[in-house]
């Protein structure tokens, strides 16, 4: 075998990519064609179109363009290579920024031009160059430099994509759209986190609304708080409109100052607590009171509902009326190991006689000394269980009586040094001892 046909055999076609941009296809290299090849000393292998794009190229023409230049009326040649690669990209119309070749060799007497970047935060530059410098004014000068981004801030702008970032209202599920463009800022001012917004429907709502006084909620204040279009947006959209009930800022800050406060039960012997909360502690406030109010305990305020109500006898002897036990004096009695023994009591209306009347002074039928009447001894005449004192107690002495312990049962006595007359029936007696003898 010869040295030729060795290297033939041990050379196999080799699949090359296309030399058209942005074409994936390839075509075919033979071993044979391979070997004249590298004996010339070429080792990478030609540059060559795949069928496909071969087969376009030649369907093409060379293109003439107009210059990028307004003002310049020359044109440049937009080659079927080009065109082909353009194609491949999915662009059937040719590039905008390119000039003839008279603007081409202007744009060597133009300098180029730093521009700072577009992206907000950052600091670097890029260069607008003489060409693009002569197709934005012709050369004049007088164009401003359009907004573009620096290598570095387009290299990240490629590799990102757009996101979608939930709306910022809690209980919505919709979602904003962080383009490409917002997130680049962002991490050119050190910011990795995206903004908090809202979705579109949301937003629409918030431009529509006002910010709104509202009066706080808390009973006997006159202040108001503001209800903002932030806060309107989820109760329109999420809340059915209804306008929460929320506190001044006068009152917020009593309320978050104030303390729980654990107070005694109101009924008497109870050892349980309630507690005075800190809204009722507003409450009270904001109606001018200080002090706690007195009330039951959980388990007292429970049971009483047991109790029914019951009449009474008052304690004064001929009177007919009664007084009202009620649930919480049960209450307390059961509380003190007393349960249905109500106390002694009088009758509403024997207490409004002792409050309304008052000690008098009357006096003696038979010598007109002073008689001192205490208002329980008028109490008693009221009641017809006594009569009302005529005589003194001087005068009485000497008429021979004295006073009995209980003038409604005992008749007067004469003593036992006084010759016996019967009683003066006008002069009736005292209550009790006369403190007076």
């Amino acid at each position: 075998m010869t040295l030729k046909a060795s290297l033939l055999s041990g050379l196999k076609d080799k699949e090359v990519p296309c030399r058209t941009k942005g074409c994936r296809n390839t075509w075919t290299w033979e071993g044979t064609e391979q070997l004249r090849w590298m004996g010339d000393g070429k080792l990478e292998p030609p540059l060559r179109m795949c069928a496909e794009c071969y087969a376009k190229y030649n369907e093409l023409e060379d293109r003439k363009v107009p210059c990028a230049n307004d003002a310049c009326e020359g044109t440049w040649t937009w080659t079927k290579s080009a065109r082909l690669a353009a194609l491949k990209k999915g662009r059937t119309e040719p590039p905008r920024d390119r000039l003839c070749e008279a603007c081409r060799s202007q744009a060597k007497e133009v300098a180029s031009l730093d521009v700072p970047c577009r992206v907000r935060g950052c600091e670097n530059t890029w260069v607008w160059t003489p060409e693009e410098r002569i197709a934005a004014d012709g050369g004049a000068g007088t164009a401003k430099p359009p907004m573009r981004m620096c290598d570095s801030c387009y290299d990240h702008f490629k590799g990102m994509s757009d996101q979608q970032i939930k709306c910022r209202i809690q209980v919505c599920e919709g979602t904003w759209t962080w383009t490409r463009g917002m997130q680049l800022e962002a991490t050119a001012r050190g910011i990795t986190e995206p903004p908090k917004r809202m979705c579109d429907a949301c937003a629409e709502v918030f431009s529509s609304v006002e910010d709104l006084e509202q009066p706080c909620k808390a009973r006997g204040c006159s202040g108001s708080w503001i209800w903002t279009r932030f806060a309107q947006v989820e109760v329109i959209r999420f809340g059915g409109g209804k306008v929460p009930a929320r506190m001044c800022s006068n009152c917020y800050e009593k309320f978050k100052n104030s303390q729980e406060q654990t107070l005694d039960c109101r009924i008497s012997g109870c050892q349980g607590k309630w507690v005075w909360t800190k809204q009722m502690q507003l409450d009270a406030s904001n109606r001018g009171f200080k002090d706690p109010p007195r009330r039951m305990c959980d388990a007292c305020a429970s049971e009483v509902l047991s109790y029914a109500e019951q009449g009474v006898p008052c304690k004064q002897d001929g009177c007919g009326n009664t007084w009202t036990f009620n649930p919480e004096m049960q209450l307390s009695a059961s509380r003190k190991g007393k349960p249905g023994e109500p106390p002694r009591r009088m009758c509403e209306r024997c207490k409004r006689f002792l409050d309304s009347a008052e000690t008098k002074e009357i006096s003696c039928e038979a010598c007109a000394a002073a008689i001192v009447w205490p208002k329980e001894h008028q109490l008693k005449v009221e009641l017809g269980v006594w009569v009302k004192p005529s005589l003194c107690a001087d005068c009485r002495r000497a008429r021979g009586s004295h006073v009995p312990s209980n003038p409604s049962t005992t008749s007067e006595t004469p003593t036992s040094d006084a010759p016996s007359a019967p009683a003066d029936a006008s002069t009736p007696p005292a209550e009790g001892p006369n403190p007076l003898l």
